[in-house]
């Protein structure tokens, strides 16, 4: 049958089969050689629709013929789908998320208590959850549970002042055998019952890397962690408590963090035990090979000094020349020597015995922590810099990629 016969069983029109032709979706069976009118058979009727169905199904054209063409099985073209529809139901949460953060919240702030207004069109979960967001930016901290009164629904809150230093403090340690292992952290939470609730729950801990805490036996430090029977210091105090449910050993942490340091509550980090084994701060942490051979560089020798820290590795690739206050960078100064010992400064330490720090041509190894932190020298407008990875214990133990500091020669 010709493109028009078969465009109207089809009930679409003859551009579309065109377009699909031209993208060798849907070919006609037969084209006239001397006419160029295009041919159809009626079995084609059936390709027509199912290629109407996938895209309804939101699959793209490029999609449709790579399942059309490739003559896949049943549980290929199951499996296709079953991704389809989590890409679906995903982009429906977002979009939920989406009309939920533009709904305009009636809520009040008096005598240390939010207070929101109930409405026909929202649920209280939904209320509640925006009004995570509407109490943080109104400078509050969250200290009770939601509660439903009549037409409103409310919490306790605490108005945040200035950030105070909290004091570190080292207590003796004494030991508490139950504790000592790998725990998984659940998250944070604004109170104690968010978690009984399972509500609220503020899923990543220091960014998104970080998974386990670790208690060593002993207390011993390892990146900015040490405990002692009742505390976990971070580096300050902060109290925990274990508790036993189905079976599993949870720790229940008052964490004193941001909120805390401005007059607010602590707030409730919850941790799963994962085993029970004796971990040494050396054995969990991430390492290098630090044992390579020298190679000369002559471009490095001599001293460079701090001229800025760049925490994303997006940074280093087009990093600003403008230098940062030397008082504000931990990393003040390296000094590379003919032969590959060199000395580090830094805020609190100098480091300049081959036994902790050496280098060789491309790698800075810093022996006391295990890292072989990768350098290369940039001119920008005439001038050299040096990029040098900085692998910080948040590289070390807690899976985060590494951040990097620039040099710049000394005079």
């Amino acid at each position: 049958m010709k493109i028009g016969e078969f465009a109207r069983l089809c009930g679409t029109k003859i551009t579309v089969l065109r377009h699909y032709d031209k993208e060798k979706l849907l070919v006609p069976e037969n084209i006239d050689k001397i006419s160029g009118y295009r041919y159809y058979s009626s079995e084609q009727i059936l390709n027509f629709h199912r290629i109407t169905a996938l895209k309804k199904a939101g699959f793209s054209l490029q999609e449709i013929k790579d399942i059309i063409s490739s003559e896949k099985s049943n549980d290929e073209m199951m499996e296709i789908f079953s991704r389809k529809e989590k890409e679906f139901l995903s982009a429906l949460e977002n979009l939920k998320e989406a009309k939920l953060m533009m709904t305009k919240l009636n809520i009040e702030f008096s005598n240390d208590s939010a207070v929101i207004k109930l409405t026909n069109d929202s649920s209280v979960l939904d209320l509640c959850t925006l009004a995570e967001t509407e109490i943080k930016a109104a400078d509050y901290q969250r200290v009770s549970q939601y509660c439903v009164n009549g037409d409103n629904i409310t919490c306790e809150v605490v108005k945040l002042g200035k950030e105070r230093k909290i004091p570190e403090e080292r207590l003796p340690f004494v030991n508490d055998e139950k504790v000592i292992g790998k725990w998984e952290i659940l998250g944070i939470y604004a109170v104690k019952e968010d978690f009984y609730d399972n509500l609220f729950c503020v899923r990543n801990f220091y960014g998104g890397e970080q998974k386990f805490l670790y208690f060593l036996p002993e207390g011993e430090r390892y990146w900015s962690y040490s405990w002692t029977k009742g505390f976990l210091n971070s580096p300050v105090n902060n109290e925990y408590e274990t508790e036993i449910i189905d079976n599993e050993l949870y720790m229940f942490i008052n964490l004193k963090e941001y909120e805390y340091t401005r007059g607010g509550k602590t707030t409730c980090l919850v941790l799963k035990k994962f085993d029970s084994n004796r971990y040494s701060a050396e054995e969990i942490a991430r390492k290098d090979d630090i044992n390579r051979p020298f190679v000369n560089d002559e471009r490095i020798i001599g001293k460079w000094k701090a001229h800025s820290f760049l925490s994303e590795s997006w940074d280093k690739k087009d990093f600003d020349v403008t230098p940062e206050s030397i008082e504000e960078l931990y990393f003040k100064e390296v000094e590379f020597f003919p032969e590959g010992s060199c000395r580090l400064v830094y805020e609190d330490d100098i480091f300049e015995s081959d036994d902790k720090a050496v280098w060789t041509a491309g790698f800075l190894l810093r022996k006391w922590n295990w890292s072989a932190c990768e350098y290369e020298i940039r001119t920008v407008d005439g001038k050299d810099y040096m990029i040098i990875e900085w692998k910080s214990g948040d590289w070390r133990y807690g899976g985060y990629d590494t951040n990097y500091y620039v040099f710049t020669k000394s005079d």
